[in-house]
């Protein structure tokens, strides 16, 4: 069922990804290389053997988030601040979230690609403390999970309802809904 459900995660994922490209403009380049290195490692994952480890990925795409934040933040300039005016503001609604919702996304994806650490984690413990202290990581990490898939899908339905409010382009509509739907199916599989 796991398999299932991650090949259907894909599916979403792809198409977010396709709306990432499909609305390439100057400076987005890092948003590009993201949405195409997410979508390898779901397919890395779901498709064995593995070309890179799970951990691997996850290190791949926080490096990728932390680069398209840093890059919204440099890009920013001064979007945003007091004194803008509402039109400003309703025209980057998603460019406002979006770069957080996709760096956020990255790291929800990343972290479920490892899938539930402590499935295979307490194989071969010697002792009882040793497995103990192996179940409350699987634990924290499984509490992780769920925190970045949860505040993803909360942060997706606010670019949503804003974006609908304000009459956003479509193509960043479907973006957003897309990726929210990828991070719900995986964090289904996954958890």
């Amino acid at each position: 069922m796991t398999d299932v459900l991650g090949l259907a995660a894909i599916v979403p994922a792809s198409a977010g990804a396709c709306c990432t490209v499909g609305a390439w403009r100057p400076g987005r380049a890092v948003d590009v290389l993201a949405a195409v290195a997410m979508v390898a490692a779901m397919l890395d994952g779901t498709f064995g053997p593995r070309v890179l480890p799970g951990v691997v990925w996850f290190v791949v795409l926080a490096l990728l988030a932390v680069a398209v934040a840093a890059v919204h933040r440099f890009q920013s300039g001064g979007a945003g601040r007091r004194g803008s005016t509402p039109a400003d503001r309703r025209a980057s609604v998603h460019g406002r979230f979006g770069r957080l919702h996709a760096a956020l996304g990255l790291l929800a994806m990343g972290a479920l690609g490892m899938g539930g650490m402590g499935d295979t984690a307490g194989h071969g413990a010697g002792t009882v403390g040793t497995h103990q202290h192996l179940g409350a990581v699987a634990a924290t990490w499984h509490l992780v999970l769920v925190a970045l898939a949860v505040g993803h899908l909360v942060l997706t339905a606010r670019m949503l309802r804003d974006g609908v409010r304000h009459r956003a382009p479509a193509l960043g509509l479907v973006e957003t809904l897309a990726m929210g739907v990828a991070v719900a199916v995986m964090a289904v599989a996954m958890l």
